[in-house]
C-alpha cells in the first residue's frame, strides 16, 4: 500500500523518539514491541551523546490501533527507564525537501581539548542564514583523544545539476557555496579551530594521493633559509654575519613586494655559492624541525593505502621520498654550490604541472587528490586538488580552500578526512 493510500485509509505517520542510557541496550527490546504490532519502519536514526542514546523512528500507525500501540510503548519506556515522545507528521517526509537536486557536504572541525560553544553557535548561524539544514551530527573523537573533533553533514541545494535551472540561479548556488565555505574557514580562524568543508560523496571517501609542500608544512620553517643558516653556522663569524645580513635584506625586499617569485628564490640561492655540499648536508639535518604530527600522519596515510608526494620549491637534496620534487642546486667539480639552479625551477606553476603529471601517472582524477600547504608558491597546486588544506604560517595566502589548519599538529588532517579518533591514533602507531 502506498503511503498516500495508507493515510487516506485512516493511518498517520508517527515520529517516536526514545532517550535512555546506552548501557541498558533497550533498543533491541523496543524493536520487539514494534514487531509485535507489525509496524512498518519507514526510517530510523540513532546517535549517542556521552552516556545517553537517542533513537528516532518514523512509522505508520492505523488510527484504530494507535491507542493500544502507544500504551505498550509508554509501558516499555516506564519499565526500561527510557523517555518516550510522540509526534504526528502532517506531511510526507519528501514534502519537506525541495524538488530540485541537493548535494551532501561534510563540515568537519577540531581543536585541542574542546571546541568552544561560540563556534558551534556561529557555525549553525551561518548554515541557518543560507537555509541549510543539518542531516547528521557526529563526534569523531573519543573523550581521551588529544583533539575534540566533530562532523556535520548538511544538504546544500545544487541547482547547477538541474537542467531546468537558469544560468543566474546556478551562479547564485555556486556563490552561496563559496560564501558558506569562506565564512566557515574565517570562523575557524577566529576561534583557532581546524575546519574543513567538502562534498560528502564517494570521492570524499576514496582519496588516493596526498601531496605536501615542504616549507612551513612538513617542516616548521623555510627550507632554503635553513640551508643558508647551515652555511652560516659553518662559517667564520664575520662571514656568517654577512650571510645572515644579506638574507635579511632579501627577506625585507620580499615582504615589501619588491622581490618576488623566481627572482627572490634565485638571489637567495646565490648566497650558497662556494659552500661545500657535503658539509652543509651534514649540518642541515640537525637544523631541520619537523612539524608536529608529520611523521605520524604520513605513517597513518601509508597504512590506509594512500600514496604521498612532496612538491617543494626547496632544495631537492632535503627530500628523501619516492614521489619527491624540488629544485636541483648545481655544483662544480669540487662539490661546491655554484649558486645556480637547474631549469625548470619548481615554482607555483611547476608544482601545478607536477601534480597533474602525478595524477596521470597514478591514473587517478584530481578530485582524488589532497593537497596540503600554503603561501604563494602552493596556490596553484592547492587550487587543483579535490581537497585543499591550508596551513597557518607567516606567508599564509587567503585562497579558496576546503580546509584550514589553525593548530600545530598535522594529525588533524586525518580528522578532517572524517577518520575517527581511535582509528587515527591506531593508524599512527609505529606498528602494523
Amino acid at each position: 500500500m502506498e503511503m498516500d493510500d495508507a493515510q487516506s485509509a485512516g493511518s498517520s505517520l508517527f515520529v517516536i523518539t526514545l532517550c535512555g542510557s546506552r548501557e541498558n541496550n533497550w533498543l533491541v527490546d523496543f524493536l520487539w514491541v514494534v514487531d509485535k504490532h507489525q509496524l512498518c519502519l519507514i526510517d530510523i536514526e540513532q546517535f549517542v551523546a556521552g552516556e545517553m542514546c537517542t533513537t528516532t523512528i518514523l512509522t505508520e500507525l492505523s488510527q484504530d490501533k494507535s491507542s493500544l500501540i502507544v500504551k505498550d510503548i509508554l509501558l516499555f519506556g516506564h519499565e526500561k527507564s527510557v523517555e518516550v515522545d510522540f509526534e504526528v507528521m502532517k506531511t510526507k517526509p519528501s514534502d519537506k525537501y525541495p524538488s530540485h537536486s541537493s548535494t551532501s557536504y561534510a563540515i568537519t572541525f577540531s581543536k585541542s581539548d574542546k571546541v568552544p560553544v561560540g563556534f558551534f553557535a556561529e557555525l549553525t548561524g551561518i548554515l541557518a542564514a543560507h537555509k541549510v539544514n543539518l542531516d547528521f551530527v557526529e563526534r569523531l573523537s573519543e573523550s581521551s583523544d588529544p583533539l575534540a573533533c566533530y562532523e556535520f553533514v548538511a544538504k546544500l541545494n545544487d541547482t547547477q545539476q538541474s537542467l531546468n535551472t537558469s544560468e543566474s540561479d546556478a551562479r547564485e548556488s555556486s556563490d552561496s557555496l563559496s560564501s558558506i565555505r569562506s565564512q566557515i574557514i574565517a570562523l575557524g580562524k577566529k576561534y583557532s579551530v581546524d575546519t574543513a568543508i567538502q562534498r560528502s560523496d564517494l570521492l570524499h571517501r576514496t582519496k588516493r594521493l596526498v601531496v605536501f609542500d615542504l616549507s612551513w608544512t612538513l617542516i616548521s620553517n623555510d627550507a632554503l633559509n635553513i640551508v643558508i643558516e647551515a652555511a652560516a653556522s659553518l662559517s667564520e663569524p664575520s662571514v656568517a654575519n654577512s650571510l645572515r645580513h644579506r638574507l635579511s635584506e632579501l627577506q625585507h625586499l620580499h615582504d615589501d613586494g619588491k622581490l618576488l617569485g623566481d627572482d627572490y628564490y634565485l638571489k637567495r640561492a646565490r648566497l650558497l655559492k662556494g659552500f661545500s655540499v657535503s658539509s652543509i648536508l651534514q649540518k642541515v639535518h640537525h637544523l631541520l624541525s619537523f612539524t608536529e604530527g608529520s611523521f605520524s600522519l604520513c605513517r597513518a596515510l601509508s597504512k590506509l593505502g594512500y600514496k604521498t608526494a612532496i612538491l617543494s620549491s626547496g632544495p631537492h637534496f632535503l627530500v628523501e621520498h619516492d614521489f619527491a620534487y624540488g629544485n636541483t642546486f648545481e655544483t662544480d667539480a669540487m662539490g661546491n654550490f655554484t649558486g645556480e639552479i637547474s631549469q625548470p625551477i619548481v615554482n607555483a606553476s611547476r608544482k601545478a604541472d607536477l601534480l597533474q603529471m602525478l595524477t596521470m601517472q597514478e591514473r587517478i582524477s584530481l578530485e582524488q587528490v589532497i593537497a596540503v600547504g600554503d603561501g604563494p608558491v602552493s596556490l596553484e597546486m592547492l587550487s587543483l586538488a579535490g581537497m585543499a588544506i591550508s596551513v597557518d604560517q607567516p606567508e599564509a595566502t587567503d585562497i579558496k580552500v576546503g580546509a584550514h589548519l589553525c593548530g600545530k599538529s598535522l594529525m588533524t588532517v586525518l580528522y578532517l578526512l572524517g577518520i575517527r579518533g581511535r582509528d587515527a591514533l591506531e593508524m599512527s602507531r609505529d606498528t602494523f
